[in-house]
């Protein structure tokens, strides 16, 4: 069990005020700033809900309870080591600094000072001219400096900080974003009002409402186990943390001295940095474990992460350690960020990797991860063709139950990461590729609603009829300026209308490719004013593939069994498109 010292109510200036103890974010225990403008509205909203209640006298109101926040707290309180809160403390800064900054364009004598009060008191100051800045709030090692060079620098003299530094991670770009966001709240708030005199007094009401009114709970406790104990029960309740900060925070606590911190802080300053996007990391981190394991689902993946390790590091730790893990997740990283960049350097194996993210076919990243640690990428071809044909003609046509294939899928990523042959993987994934007879009648009767999938299966047919063909302009393909479009249209008129109209107007025989923007007035209606559009089509999957047919000219009606037609069509084209046997492992 934890040991709290105690648990203490505290307001925003009480915890990052001039005269406390610093607050400092360890750089072995916490993430980089994470919120998006989802959060970050959510936080103004409920801050301008509070001032208004706050201005009406009602006792109730006087005070916001924003949340706990978790410190390890020496004997002698000199500083505060924070293990949860950064989000809203960094939030809150944030927003300080938005109404120094627009107190200070004001350019009256009496915002000014209240600027420079707002930045010596709460954000940042120096003691003596030649001291060093002493800031409030010190975030972690992924985000110090540029949150120092963004939002804490401030200069008195020219009523700005200097911003100098680059965005080089998606943290900082959250931050800006932050920044900006809440800055044209602000703005907008006062375009309300009509002399400087009523901004002036809107502007120091906020204030007083973050200084005074936001109140937290600090949570005091003596040691990092202790913190993290309660940080975790904290966060296993909500949303607050994820996989990723917990598996850090976890290698963190397991670490044996500080070369095995150094360790993990390297691998996590790779994970920053080869990754544009947050979520791509989490799905890296299970996709890892995935490949090594099995399947594991997201919401179990830190308990498994954590039981499993601690296992290991418990038992062998001088074969199995922190240091191991961690720089096993390093090397991977690197690797996955090339696949989801489709940036291997090999344009077939290229090519399709661009296919598997179309698709969002991430159930074949975990293999094609294990199958990169010990295979070069252009080995590594056959694999990648042979899981995409199954996951289209099981998945995507065959509309059957994805656990199965994942579950085969990744028990091949298992064994490869464990040392099986890569030629084994490869027929092995192919015995489970549907057969044609079954992949024509899925593809004959499919019904594909979700845009992203048919528009790869109908580009997919378009390349394959453009091969076929020798027409090598794919200009049109190449700058995606092309849409899907529904021939029998998805709102034709009532007397145009099928009684079947949902059954058909999604079937992939009804579906099409056509060049520019789609346009909604044209796209609806009937064929004979609108057939010229695809008869002179540069898409060959409109000009070539029977669309007529869906059309009876004599009685001016749409035909739906012209749709069965042209899909069977399609179905025959498709066998080549997606073989069950991949030619290089016939």
């Amino acid at each position: 069990m934890a040991i709290i010292k105690q648990a203490a109510r505290q307001t925003l200036g009480q915890l990052i005020g001039a005269n406390n103890p610093i607050v400092t974010v360890p750089d072995d225990s916490q993430r980089q700033y994470s919120w998006t403008k989802k959060e970050v509205d959510v936080y103004w909203a409920d801050i301008e809900k509070f001032k208004e209640g706050r201005e009406s006298g009602k006792e109730s109101s006087s005070e916001y309870f924003i949340g706990p926040v978790v410190t390890i707290t020496a004997e002698q309180v000199s500083g505060r080591a924070l293990l949860d809160g950064q989000q809203r403390l960094t939030t809150s800064t944030i927003l300080l600094a938005v109404i120094r900054d627009v107190l200070w364009q004001t350019n009256a004598p009496e915002a000014k000072l209240s600027a420079n009060n707002i930045q010596r008191d709460y954000i940042a100051r120096k003691s003596g001219r030649k001291d060093p800045m002493e800031y409030f709030l010190v975030l972690s090692l992924f985000d110090r400096d540029f949150f120092r060079d963004y939002i804490q620098t401030w200069s008195e003299i020219t009523g700005e900080c200097a911003r100098t530094e680059v965005a080089t991670r998606p943290s900082h770009h959250l931050i800006k974003d932050a920044y900006s966001n809440l800055y044209s709240k602000v703005q907008s708030r006062l375009q309300c009002f009509a002399d400087d005199e009523d901004r002036l007094d809107y502007l120091d009401s906020l204030r007083e409402c973050l200084i005074y009114g936001l109140v937290f709970v600090e949570i005091q406790t003596p040691t990092s186990s202790d913190a993290n104990e309660v940080f975790e029960t904290i966060n296993s309740r909500g949303k607050d943390l994820s996989t990723v900060d917990l598996v850090r925070n976890f290698l963190m606590e397991k670490s044996r001295g500080l070369h095995e911190k150094e360790r993990v802080n390297n691998a996590w300053r790779s994970l920053l940095d080869d990754f544009d996007r947050r979520e791509d990391i989490e799905k890296f981190l299970r996709h890892f474990w995935v490949s090594r394991h099995g399947d594991v689902k997201s919401h179990s993946l830190y308990v498994t992460i954590r039981k499993s390790l601690t296992d290991h590091f418990d038992r062998r730790p001088q074969i199995y350690g922190v240091g191991t893990f961690a720089a096993e997740l390093e090397n991977a990283a690197s690797r996955y960020a090339e696949l989801l960049s489709q940036n291997t350097g090999d344009p077939d194996f290229d090519a399709s990797l661009s296919e598997i993210k179309a698709l969002s076919a991430d159930a074949l990243y975990p293999l094609l991860l294990s199958a990169s640690e010990n295979s070069a990428y252009h080995e590594m071809k056959d694999l990648a063709k042979a899981a995409l044909s199954y996951y289209v003609r099981w998945t995507v046509v065959g509309t059957r139950e994805s656990t199965l294939l994942e579950e085969n899928l990744f028990g091949v990523a298992k064994e490869l990461s464990r040392g099986g042959a890569l030629g084994d993987a490869v027929k092995r994934v192919v015995g489970w590729v549907p057969d044609d007879d079954a992949f024509y009648v899925a593809f004959r009767d499919a019904s594909i609603p979700k845009q992203a999938q048919s528009r790869y299966l109908l580009t997919k047919l378009e390349v394959f009829l453009r091969s076929e063909a020798d027409v090598h302009d794919e200009l049109a393909l190449a700058s995606g300026k092309i849409h899907v479009d529904n021939i029998y249209p998805s709102r034709p008129s009532e007397s145009l209308k099928s009684e079947d109209h949902e059954a058909w107007v999604n079937r992939l025989g009804n579906l099409t490719l056509l060049t520019g923007r789609r346009n909604q007035v044209i796209a609806n209606l009937p064929y004979s004013e609108k057939k010229h559009i695809y008869s002179d089509s540069p898409m060959l999957v409109s000009s070539r593939t029977q669309v007529d047919s869906l059309w009876d000219s004599d009685a001016s009606i749409w035909r739906m069994q012209g749709i069965v037609e042209r899909q069977e069509y399609l179905a025959s084209i498709a066998l080549k498109v997606w073989p069950s046997i991949i030619p290089e492992c016939a």
